[in-house]
């Protein structure tokens, strides 16, 4: 596939996905969606983590409702794009993280809530202001956001669309880090960077664990998590951390 509204990167097992349509600050369209899923499907085999950007002055608006009819898109549409893009995002076993500038809202902030880190830069906004068009949300926020900040904040968030500032963010615990918005680019750089050094895979076992725990009770949880261990001591990673542990050095991770 040709990317058109994406741009596609790949370095050091850092895979790299900014949405780039400036003129309409990014706004999703079923196409970026398209892109985004073929990225998530066919460009992540030998990846470490996965970095979504938002190219020019924001993450993204959102959706682009002249896109996609003004009326919303068709059930079958939704699937296919937004609701596959969050399941294959979740599906992924390595990381994905979501550097945020100038501002994520409603589909866009679905996305965010969706991936394994949040950074965010210090002047960044986010939230869910679809309530002032009286869309409601419909890609995964109504599940994650109550998790992470609680039924009242979420209430506030998804109600009445409040805006969320870094500040508040970070101290709601809905972002892992905020960045000087003049150290973002080289911050996002060096934390991913970071990630991808680290043992991926089983950062990869943790998120399906956390994903399993989500939706089934705490023995079924036990039993699971009992089970990945055994497939974990099989992995080189852990054989690398058992070995650089004894030989007192650090460990050289390869993500398998």
């Amino acid at each position: 596939m040709d990317y058109e509204q994406i741009i596609f990167g790949k370095d050091a097992g850092v895979v790299t996905i900014t949405f780039n349509r400036t003129a309409k600050l990014n706004a999703f369209t079923f196409r970026m969606l398209d892109e985004v899923n073929h990225v998530l499907t066919h460009q992540t085999s030998d990846a470490r983590v996965v970095v979504f950007r938002g190219a020019g002055r924001a993450f993204s608006a959102g959706d682009d409702l002249f896109d996609m009819g003004g009326g919303g898109p068709p059930l079958e549409k939704m699937r296919a794009g937004h609701h596959a893009m969050i399941k294959r995002i979740r599906a992924l076993r390595i990381p994905v993280m979501a550097a945020i500038h100038g501002y994520a809202f409603g589909a866009a902030f679905d996305l965010i809530l969706a991936c394994d880190f949040r950074v965010m830069a210090q002047r960044a906004v986010t939230g869910d202001i679809r309530i002032n068009r009286a869309i409601n949300t419909m890609s995964g926020a109504a599940f994650w956001l109550p998790r992470y900040v609680g039924m009242g904040r979420a209430s506030e968030i998804l109600m009445l669309g409040e805006r969320v500032t870094a500040e508040q963010a970070l101290n709601w615990g809905l972002v892992t880090r905020v960045f000087p918005d003049d150290q973002f680019d080289a911050e996002v750089k060096s934390f991913a960077e970071r990630i991808a050094t680290m043992p991926t895979t089983v950062m990869g076992a943790n998120k399906a664990l956390m994903n399993y725990g989500l939706e089934h009770l705490l023995p079924e949880t036990l039993d699971t998590e009992a089970r990945q261990l055994l497939e974990t001591f099989k992995s080189a990673d852990n054989r690398e951390g058992v070995r650089a542990f004894a030989e007192k050095r650090a460990p050289r991770f390869v993500g398998r």
